[in-house]
Protein backbone atom coordinates (compact mmCIF):
# COMPACT_ATOMS: atom_id res chain seq x y z
CA UNK A 1 0.00 0.00 0.00
CA UNK A 2 0.89 3.46 -0.73
CA UNK A 3 2.49 6.15 1.83
CA UNK A 4 0.70 9.23 1.46
CA UNK A 5 2.74 11.98 2.40
CA UNK A 6 1.73 15.90 2.74
CA UNK A 7 4.18 18.58 2.32
CA UNK A 8 1.98 22.49 3.59
CA UNK A 9 3.94 25.41 2.69
CA UNK A 10 4.25 28.83 4.12
CA UNK A 11 2.49 31.88 3.04
CA UNK A 12 1.55 33.39 6.05
CA UNK A 13 -2.69 34.00 6.78
CA UNK A 14 -3.36 32.52 2.99
CA UNK A 15 -1.96 29.05 4.94
CA UNK A 16 -5.38 28.96 6.15
CA UNK A 17 -6.27 27.45 2.79
CA UNK A 18 -4.42 24.37 4.62
CA UNK A 19 -7.39 23.59 6.29
CA UNK A 20 -9.99 23.55 3.57
CA UNK A 21 -7.73 21.00 2.14
CA UNK A 22 -7.62 18.77 5.08
CA UNK A 23 -11.07 19.31 5.45
CA UNK A 24 -11.91 17.47 2.43
CA UNK A 25 -9.14 14.89 3.05
CA UNK A 26 -11.41 13.83 6.28
CA UNK A 27 -14.78 14.45 4.54
CA UNK A 28 -13.32 11.84 1.36
CA UNK A 29 -11.48 9.87 4.07
CA UNK A 30 -8.17 10.42 2.25
CA UNK A 31 -5.68 8.85 5.20
CA UNK A 32 -2.37 10.89 5.28
CA UNK A 33 0.55 8.78 6.66
CA UNK A 34 3.51 11.78 7.07
CA UNK A 35 3.03 15.31 7.24
CA UNK A 36 5.82 18.14 6.82
CA UNK A 37 4.96 21.51 7.49
CA UNK A 38 7.04 25.15 6.86
CA UNK A 39 6.03 28.27 8.88
CA UNK A 40 1.52 28.45 8.58
CA UNK A 41 2.12 24.85 7.04
CA UNK A 42 4.08 23.49 10.59
CA UNK A 43 1.13 25.06 12.58
CA UNK A 44 -1.59 24.13 10.83
CA UNK A 45 0.33 20.16 9.96
CA UNK A 46 0.74 20.06 13.61
CA UNK A 47 -2.10 20.39 15.32
CA UNK A 48 -3.80 18.33 12.60
CA UNK A 49 -1.10 15.16 13.31
CA UNK A 50 -2.10 15.75 17.13
CA UNK A 51 -5.57 14.38 16.24
CA UNK A 52 -7.47 17.51 15.59
CA UNK A 53 -9.79 16.96 12.76
CA UNK A 54 -10.09 20.19 10.51
CA UNK A 55 -13.35 21.00 11.18
CA UNK A 56 -11.83 21.63 14.88
CA UNK A 57 -9.42 23.54 13.69
CA UNK A 58 -11.86 25.28 11.46
CA UNK A 59 -13.43 26.65 14.71
CA UNK A 60 -10.63 27.91 16.12
CA UNK A 61 -9.59 29.73 13.20
CA UNK A 62 -12.76 30.88 12.73
CA UNK A 63 -13.03 32.58 16.66
CA UNK A 64 -10.20 34.99 15.19
CA UNK A 65 -11.10 38.03 14.80
CA UNK A 66 -9.12 41.11 14.21
CA UNK A 67 -8.69 41.66 17.95
CA UNK A 68 -8.14 38.50 19.18
CA UNK A 69 -5.09 38.37 16.06
CA UNK A 70 -3.86 41.67 17.53
CA UNK A 71 -3.60 40.20 20.67
CA UNK A 72 -1.13 37.07 19.93
CA UNK A 73 1.54 39.76 18.55
CA UNK A 74 3.19 40.93 21.81
CA UNK A 75 5.51 43.77 20.97
CA UNK A 76 9.13 43.73 22.03
CA UNK A 77 12.19 46.06 21.98
CA UNK A 78 12.89 45.84 18.25
CA UNK A 79 16.75 44.17 18.19
CA UNK A 80 16.00 40.89 17.16
CA UNK A 81 12.30 41.26 16.05
CA UNK A 82 9.37 43.32 16.25
CA UNK A 83 6.95 40.96 18.08
CA UNK A 84 7.90 38.05 20.63
CA UNK A 85 6.06 34.77 20.23
CA UNK A 86 5.28 34.17 23.77
CA UNK A 87 1.33 34.73 23.04
CA UNK A 88 1.50 32.36 19.88
CA UNK A 89 3.64 29.85 22.27
CA UNK A 90 1.02 30.08 24.68
CA UNK A 91 -1.92 30.16 21.62
CA UNK A 92 -0.31 26.84 20.20
CA UNK A 93 -0.14 25.16 23.44
CA UNK A 94 -3.79 25.85 24.84
CA UNK A 95 -4.52 23.75 21.64
CA UNK A 96 -2.59 20.69 21.32
CA UNK A 97 -0.51 21.25 24.97
CA UNK A 98 3.05 20.48 24.59
CA UNK A 99 3.42 16.67 23.02
CA UNK A 100 6.79 15.79 21.82
CA UNK A 101 6.80 14.96 18.07
CA UNK A 102 7.65 11.32 18.45
CA UNK A 103 4.23 11.11 20.39
CA UNK A 104 1.63 12.54 17.96
CA UNK A 105 -0.80 10.15 15.64
CA UNK A 106 0.92 11.34 12.53
CA UNK A 107 4.34 11.28 12.05
CA UNK A 108 5.25 15.15 11.35
CA UNK A 109 8.17 17.09 10.87
CA UNK A 110 8.47 20.70 11.10
CA UNK A 111 11.20 23.44 9.26
CA UNK A 112 13.00 25.98 10.39
CA UNK A 113 16.56 27.58 9.02
CA UNK A 114 19.59 28.32 11.25
CA UNK A 115 19.80 32.04 10.63
CA UNK A 116 23.55 32.29 11.47
CA UNK A 117 24.45 29.58 9.15
CA UNK A 118 21.64 29.40 6.74
CA UNK A 119 21.40 26.03 7.03
CA UNK A 120 17.73 23.78 7.01
CA UNK A 121 16.59 22.47 10.17
CA UNK A 122 14.37 19.60 10.42
CA UNK A 123 12.57 18.85 13.81
CA UNK A 124 11.38 14.92 13.51
CA UNK A 125 11.49 15.20 17.52
CA UNK A 126 11.24 16.62 20.82
CA UNK A 127 8.86 19.70 21.42
CA UNK A 128 6.52 20.31 18.90
CA UNK A 129 5.74 23.78 19.83
CA UNK A 130 9.36 24.79 19.99
CA UNK A 131 9.15 23.37 16.26
CA UNK A 132 6.20 25.66 15.08
CA UNK A 133 7.72 28.23 17.12
CA UNK A 134 11.04 28.37 15.19
CA UNK A 135 9.18 27.83 11.71
CA UNK A 136 6.74 30.54 12.23
CA UNK A 137 9.49 33.17 13.27
CA UNK A 138 9.37 35.66 10.56
CA UNK A 139 12.44 37.65 10.18
CA UNK A 140 12.33 40.89 11.29
CA UNK A 141 8.81 40.46 12.34
CA UNK A 142 9.31 37.52 14.95
CA UNK A 143 12.03 37.05 17.48
CA UNK A 144 14.04 33.85 16.47
CA UNK A 145 13.49 30.92 18.49
CA UNK A 146 16.67 30.13 20.67
CA UNK A 147 17.26 25.76 20.08
CA UNK A 148 20.29 24.39 21.92
CA UNK A 149 22.31 27.76 21.48
CA UNK A 150 21.05 28.50 17.84
CA UNK A 151 18.60 31.05 16.59
CA UNK A 152 15.84 29.75 14.59
CA UNK A 153 13.77 31.42 12.01
CA UNK A 154 10.88 31.06 9.72
CA UNK A 155 12.00 27.88 7.18
CA UNK A 156 10.43 29.34 4.38
CA UNK A 157 13.58 31.22 4.49
CA UNK A 158 15.32 27.78 2.50
CA UNK A 159 12.33 25.38 2.17
CA UNK A 160 9.24 26.65 1.66
CA UNK A 161 7.59 23.90 0.65
CA UNK A 162 8.91 20.54 2.13
CA UNK A 163 8.47 17.71 -0.30
CA UNK A 164 11.38 16.69 0.18
CA UNK A 165 11.55 16.25 3.61
CA UNK A 166 7.95 14.57 3.01
CA UNK A 167 9.68 12.22 1.42
CA UNK A 168 12.57 11.43 3.11
CA UNK A 169 10.30 10.45 6.18
CA UNK A 170 8.96 8.05 4.05
CA UNK A 171 6.17 8.93 1.83
CA UNK A 172 5.55 7.11 -2.00
CA UNK A 173 2.78 9.54 -2.83
CA UNK A 174 3.40 13.23 -2.06
CA UNK A 175 0.71 15.66 -1.95
CA UNK A 176 1.49 19.35 -1.68
CA UNK A 177 -0.10 22.79 -1.08
CA UNK A 178 0.99 25.74 -2.01
CA UNK A 179 0.14 29.05 -0.59
CA UNK A 180 2.44 31.97 -2.26
CA UNK A 181 1.37 33.48 -5.36
CA UNK A 182 4.16 35.02 -7.54
CA UNK A 183 4.80 38.35 -6.65
CA UNK A 184 2.75 39.86 -9.69
CA UNK A 185 -0.11 37.82 -8.18
CA UNK A 186 0.16 39.25 -4.65
CA UNK A 187 0.29 42.83 -5.64
CA UNK A 188 -2.41 44.99 -4.12
CA UNK A 189 -3.34 49.36 -4.73
CA UNK A 190 -4.04 51.18 -1.51
CA UNK A 191 -5.91 54.22 -2.30
CA UNK A 192 -6.01 57.10 0.33
CA UNK A 193 -8.73 59.79 -0.17
CA UNK A 194 -7.60 63.35 0.46
CA UNK A 195 -7.91 64.78 4.09
CA UNK A 196 -8.36 61.25 5.52
CA UNK A 197 -5.87 61.43 9.16
CA UNK A 198 -2.22 60.83 8.69
CA UNK A 199 -0.10 58.04 10.27
CA UNK A 200 0.44 57.98 13.61
CA UNK A 201 3.99 59.59 14.80
CA UNK A 202 4.32 58.27 18.38
CA UNK A 203 5.64 54.87 19.98
CA UNK A 204 3.30 52.29 19.67
CA UNK A 205 3.21 50.83 23.36
CA UNK A 206 2.05 47.27 24.55
CA UNK A 207 -1.08 48.88 26.28
CA UNK A 208 -2.25 50.42 22.82
CA UNK A 209 -1.18 47.41 20.59
CA UNK A 210 -3.24 45.14 22.44
CA UNK A 211 -6.61 47.58 23.23
CA UNK A 212 -6.36 50.33 21.02
CA UNK A 213 -4.22 48.69 17.72
CA UNK A 214 -7.24 48.07 15.22
CA UNK A 215 -8.58 51.62 16.10
CA UNK A 216 -5.46 54.01 15.83
CA UNK A 217 -4.12 52.72 12.38
CA UNK A 218 -7.44 51.84 10.83
CA UNK A 219 -7.18 54.41 8.00
CA UNK A 220 -3.50 52.90 7.20
CA UNK A 221 -4.32 49.13 8.41
CA UNK A 222 -3.47 47.93 4.65
CA UNK A 223 0.32 49.30 4.78
CA UNK A 224 0.97 47.31 7.74
CA UNK A 225 -1.25 43.99 6.48
CA UNK A 226 -0.69 44.02 3.01
CA UNK A 227 3.02 42.56 1.57
CA UNK A 228 2.99 44.43 -2.05
CA UNK A 229 1.48 47.72 -2.11
CA UNK A 230 1.09 50.99 -3.48
CA UNK A 231 -0.06 54.61 -2.68
CA UNK A 232 -2.11 56.54 -5.12
CA UNK A 233 -3.51 60.32 -4.63
CA UNK A 234 -6.66 61.59 -6.17
CA UNK A 235 -5.13 63.23 -9.04
CA UNK A 236 -1.76 61.04 -9.31
CA UNK A 237 0.57 58.55 -8.25
CA UNK A 238 2.50 59.41 -5.08
CA UNK A 239 5.28 57.10 -4.40
CA UNK A 240 6.13 56.34 -0.68
CA UNK A 241 8.44 54.48 1.30
CA UNK A 242 6.82 51.42 1.90
CA UNK A 243 6.72 50.30 5.71
CA UNK A 244 9.04 47.69 7.53
CA UNK A 245 6.25 45.16 7.60
CA UNK A 246 5.92 45.49 3.71
CA UNK A 247 9.80 45.51 3.25
CA UNK A 248 9.99 42.16 5.32
CA UNK A 249 7.06 40.34 3.93
CA UNK A 250 7.82 41.47 0.34
CA UNK A 251 11.29 40.39 0.73
CA UNK A 252 10.48 37.14 2.31
CA UNK A 253 7.65 36.50 0.23
CA UNK A 254 10.48 37.54 -2.88
CA UNK A 255 12.49 34.62 -1.83
CA UNK A 256 10.39 32.40 -1.03
CA UNK A 257 8.41 32.08 -4.42
CA UNK A 258 11.87 31.64 -6.23
CA UNK A 259 13.20 28.83 -3.70
CA UNK A 260 9.68 27.52 -4.40
CA UNK A 261 9.95 27.53 -8.39
CA UNK A 262 13.47 25.56 -8.31
CA UNK A 263 12.06 23.63 -5.92
CA UNK A 264 9.38 22.19 -7.95
CA UNK A 265 11.90 21.71 -10.67
CA UNK A 266 13.96 19.23 -9.04
CA UNK A 267 11.65 17.88 -6.70
CA UNK A 268 7.79 17.44 -7.95
CA UNK A 269 5.08 16.41 -5.91
CA UNK A 270 2.52 13.35 -7.29
CA UNK A 271 -0.69 16.10 -6.75
CA UNK A 272 0.27 19.73 -6.20
CA UNK A 273 -2.80 21.98 -4.79
CA UNK A 274 -2.72 25.80 -5.40
CA UNK A 275 -5.49 27.77 -4.00
CA UNK A 276 -6.80 30.75 -5.10
CA UNK A 277 -5.55 33.09 -1.71
CA UNK A 278 -3.71 35.83 -3.63
CA UNK A 279 -6.83 38.17 -2.63
CA UNK A 280 -5.99 37.51 1.11
CA UNK A 281 -3.01 39.68 2.96
CA UNK A 282 -0.44 37.50 4.55
CA UNK A 283 -1.77 39.31 8.05
CA UNK A 284 -5.31 39.01 7.48
CA UNK A 285 -5.47 36.03 9.94
CA UNK A 286 -9.38 37.00 10.68
CA UNK A 287 -10.32 36.17 6.92
CA UNK A 288 -9.62 32.42 7.68
CA UNK A 289 -13.04 31.62 6.07
CA UNK A 290 -11.89 32.84 2.85
CA UNK A 291 -8.76 30.89 3.12
CA UNK A 292 -10.57 28.06 4.04
CA UNK A 293 -13.17 28.01 1.63
CA UNK A 294 -10.57 28.35 -1.32
CA UNK A 295 -8.56 25.60 0.02
CA UNK A 296 -11.74 23.10 -0.04
CA UNK A 297 -12.40 24.32 -3.75
CA UNK A 298 -8.97 23.44 -4.64
CA UNK A 299 -8.49 20.47 -2.92
CA UNK A 300 -11.85 19.14 -5.01
CA UNK A 301 -10.57 19.90 -8.05
CA UNK A 302 -7.59 17.56 -7.49
CA UNK A 303 -9.77 14.65 -6.18
CA UNK A 304 -9.90 13.16 -9.71
CA UNK A 305 -6.12 13.44 -9.57
CA UNK A 306 -6.00 11.44 -6.44
CA UNK A 307 -8.73 8.88 -6.76
CA UNK A 308 -6.75 8.06 -10.16
CA UNK A 309 -3.74 6.76 -7.89
CA UNK A 310 -5.52 5.61 -5.25
CA UNK A 311 -3.64 2.96 -3.25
Amino acid sequence: MRKIGLALGSGAARGFAHIGVLKVFDEEKIPIDFIAGTSIGALIGAIYASGISAREIEEIVLNLDRKKTTSLFTPTIPYSGLVEGKRITEFIKSIIGNPNIEDLKIPFAAIATDVMSGREVIFTKGSTVEAVRASISIPGIFTPCKYNGNFLADGGLVNPLPVNCVREMGADFIIAVNVLPSPEKGTYTLRIKSGEKKLPTFPITSKIVNTHLSQLLKPVKNVIENPFFTLTGKLKTIQESPSIFTIILQTTAIMGYQILSLQLKSSKPDVLIEPEVEGIKPLEFYRGKEGIVEGESAARLSLSRLRRNDR
